[in-house]
């Protein structure tokens, strides 16, 4: 038929051969060629993407960036309390709306690095002009017993409105200027609420890290995980690092507390999760994976080591041979099992 796309396999060539329609000969250079042709698409997809350079301007962008949030975040938090809460108002105020107005005109003009670590730094100082704009409504809850430099020191409720709005701004911006370090601010604030979060539930007066609070941070950390893994399948930019880093570090705290402590058939359920961390590495391509999976296996293998099987030396040989097996397990397949693998999937596939 005109027009009309045609598909055929490897088995009609075999098939048109015997009918006489092509000659073996033909058949087998049909096949040498297709078999070049394979090898050159495998080449061209396994060649790496080229990587960034890091340069001097790109150094001194993040520097430059990084620097000012240091210096309203930390440092100017230590002497707040000092500026009275008009000159708090206008300098958390103002602040925010120069940086803001200055990275967006950066990134008009194509400085798209410099401008949205410009708006990434005013993002990282709503919190503090959340704080000053409670206290000056007067409904700051504990005005006399915590000040903005114990929000990175102290875990308690008060702080919970303020992570909320500080959350909801960033993740407002990040919608709307696409600067994944931005992921970055949501991912802390998100393991502050986290925290805050749990010494409210449990209303107690000091932070215990108790069952209850180990079981509230796993959840929030696999939250984290997961919309990590759904902003990484649905965009193009890496707006999921941050989430993955913080996730798996709230999980890898909360449950290897809850796990050893419980220990019997929850620490074998942490093994199993980690492991199948070291599997979604592959799956996702995101080293952060396999290096928390590996953490955690290795520390529920450390634990049988010297809490089940302390004293017996012979375990340590067999861990020892199962690590060797593992790993020339792995060499035998990438030498001699995927490319047989790769060859049977996909080398008889013309169309």
């Amino acid at each position: 038929m005109p027009g009309a796309e045609l598909h055929f396999t490897l088995k009609d060539l075999e098939e048109w051969a015997k009918q006489g329609l092509i000659t073996p000969e033909q058949l087998t250079r049909i096949r040498q060629r297709l078999e070049t042709a394979e090898s050159l698409h495998e080449q061209t997809q396994a060649a790496p993407e080229p990587r960034k350079r890091l340069n001097l301007i790109s150094i001194a962008y993040y520097f430059g960036g990084f620097m000012i949030l240091l210096a309203y975040t930390i440092f100017m938090g230590l002497e707040w309390e000092s500026l009275g809460l008009t000159g708090q108002l206008a300098v958390s105020f103002f602040t925010i709306v120069v940086l803001w107005a200055i990275g967006y005109f950066l990134q008009r003009k194509d400085f798209r690095v410099a401008g949205g670590l410009l708006i990434f730094v005013g993002t990282g100082i709503v919190p503090l002009f959340v704080y000053t704009v409670q206290r000056a409504l007067g409904i700051w809850p504990d005005a006399s017993h915590y000040a903005y430099r114990d929000f990175y020191q102290i875990i308690a409720q008060t702080w919970i409105p303020l992570e909320i709005v500080s959350i909801t701004v960033a993740a407002i911006v990040i919608w709307r200027v696409r600067f994944p370090l931005i992921s970055l601010l949501i991912s802390f604030w998100t393991w502050f609420l986290s925290m805050d979060l749990v010494h409210w539930i449990t209303r107690s007066d000091y932070w215990t890290w108790s069952e209850t609070e180990q079981i509230v941070g796993i959840l929030i950390g696999a939250g984290m995980l997961i919309l990590g893994i759904f902003l990484q399948r649905k965009t193009n930019q890496d707006y999921s690092l941050w989430l993955y880093l913080f996730g798996h570090l709230i999980v890898f705290v909360h449950f290897s507390a809850l796990a050893l402590e419980k220990e019997g058939l929850l620490g074998i359920v942490y093994f199993v999760v980690y492991l199948s961390f070291v599997a979604a590495s592959v799956w996702l391509q995101r080293r952060v994976f396999l290096v928390f999976g590996s953490l955690g296996c290795y520390a529920y293998v450390s634990y049988l080591a010297f809490r089940v099987f302390e004293g017996a030396l012979g375990f340590a040989f067999a861990l020892a041979g199962v690590g060797l097996i593992i790993v020339l397990s792995a060499v035998g397949y990438q030498k001699y099992m995927r490319p047989r693998l790769e060859r049977y999937f996909g080398r008889y596939r013309i169309s």
